[in-house]
């Protein structure tokens, strides 16, 4: 997973927001005394044209100034309600939409004069994620809800190399069974998205135009850089992207990602180790925007986060952080009392800290970190095969992987 461009959110986002306090009802909901001013009566509307059809709980929270937040959990299929809110300014009405796997969030503001009545429309879009983590020695996908491996789920799945989300919630899998769509982790309504056979290492969502590359090796061994649309339903034709002139030498991609604007970052591992940022807006001629062949050893993945986008370097052991120009900007080598021993793939997580898998010979762990400094440094699991622990690239951690074929480019 490696396009990390959603808005900054608070993390918990899971059905545990729902507090234990209830003070809220549908309509003839009554009003608290003593918090806020008078009562205002708010007529909520929930757009709910970007849920899933899984949604599993579904919560209401409104707080503001001079008030005591208020929530209540709804029936998962709830487009409206009436209910009473003490008056002030800036009321705001977050709705929260869980999936198994994946959490919507909508929020709206509003001033509520005393005995005002007012019609509030909210419309939840994707917001956060579980953790999903690719486990391909022992061909499964593990979800948790955090770094202490809290809701341990699993799914099985032949050598599960990346893991990313569309803007619906859908999960989707590649490895040697190819691209698989899912509803989420439980594995509902599985749907084959690639079209071209072959072993696939690296997924990316462009979750802004509904576009999912996935780059790999097809039956003839060669590698390259396919992408298909995929919402709001998938298409019917896989474009293939040539990078003849784009990347140096044969195609053999370790890692992909898509920026906000729908700019695609190559990271080719040939004779040259490179990245390249490409516009693809016509797959059959992209253009080079930016590249970068500086001090690369090993490049493994690539993320965009914001205005950054970070390049794992298993062979120099650290994290290289660069502008959306591709101009350094700085790099991080783990703690010093803790370094990195194989820093690899970026998993599919939304809007927490950096989170990768870090492996060498004898380490299987996932990390995870707030920035460059270092700080919220935590890390997760050791090698094995049972709950907790992971064999990602190769039995033992020696990360050799799905290697990606030197067809031609």
């Amino acid at each position: 997973m490696k396009a990390h461009t959603l808005p900054k959110l608070p993390a918990k986002l899971a059905t545990a927001v729902i507090l234990s306090a209830v003070s809220l009802l549908l309509a003839g909901c009554f009003y608290m005394p003593g918090v806020g001013g008078r009562p205002a009566k708010a007529g909520l509307s929930i757009n709910r044209s970007l849920l899933p059809a899984n949604v599993s709980s579904f919560a209401l929270i409104v707080g503001g100034p001079g008030m005591q937040p208020i929530t209540a959990q709804y029936p998962v299929g709830t487009t409206s309600a009436t209910l009473s809110v003490p008056s002030g300014v800036a009321r705001t009405f977050t709705v929260l939409a869980n999936t198994p796997s994946v959490t919507f969030r909508g929020d709206t503001t509003v001033d509520l004069a005393p005995d005002e009545a007012k019609d509030i429309s909210v419309t939840p879009v994707l917001s956060s994620s579980q953790i999903l983590i690719p486990d391909e020695m022992n061909s499964r996908v593990v979800q948790v809800s955090d770094m202490m491996g809290t809701g341990w789920k699993e799914l099985s799945f032949s050598s599960a190399y990346d893991v990313d989300f569309d803007d619906q919630g859908h999960v989707y899998f590649s490895g040697s069974a190819g691209v698989v769509r899912v509803d989420d982790i439980s594995g509902t309504n599985p749907v084959s998205v690639n079209i071209t056979s072959g072993t696939f290492q690296s997924i990316a969502m462009d979750r802004t135009h509904g576009i999912l590359y996935y780059s790999g090796v097809d039956v003839q061994g060669a590698g390259g850089l396919w992408r298909r649309q995929v919402t709001p339903t998938i298409g019917v034709t896989e474009d293939v992207v040539n990078l003849s002139g784009i990347v140096t030498g044969a195609v053999s991609l370790y890692g992909i990602a898509v920026d906000s604007d729908g700019f695609v970052y190559v990271e080719n591992y040939y004779s040259t180790p490179e990245l390249v940022k490409i516009d693809v807006t016509d797959p059959k001629s992209p253009v080079e925007v930016a590249r970068y062949k500086g001090s690369l050893s090993i490049p493994w993945d690539v993320m965009v986060n914001g205005d950054f986008v970070y390049v794992s370097d298993k062979g120099a052991l650290k994290i290289l952080r660069l502008d959306r120009n591709l101009s350094l900007v700085d790099s991080f080598g783990g703690p010093q009392s803790d370094p990195f021993v194989g820093p690899e793939q970026f998993v599919a997580v939304l809007n927490k800290p950096i989170t990768l898998i870090d492996e060498n010979s004898s380490t299987d762990r996932l990390v995870t970190f707030n920035d460059m400094t270092g700080a919220g440094w935590t890390k997760y699991g050791s090698t094995g095969s049972g709950v907790g622990f992971f064999q990602f690239y190769s039995v033992g951690g020696s990360g050799s992987g799905i290697i990606v074929g030197s067809g031609s480019g």
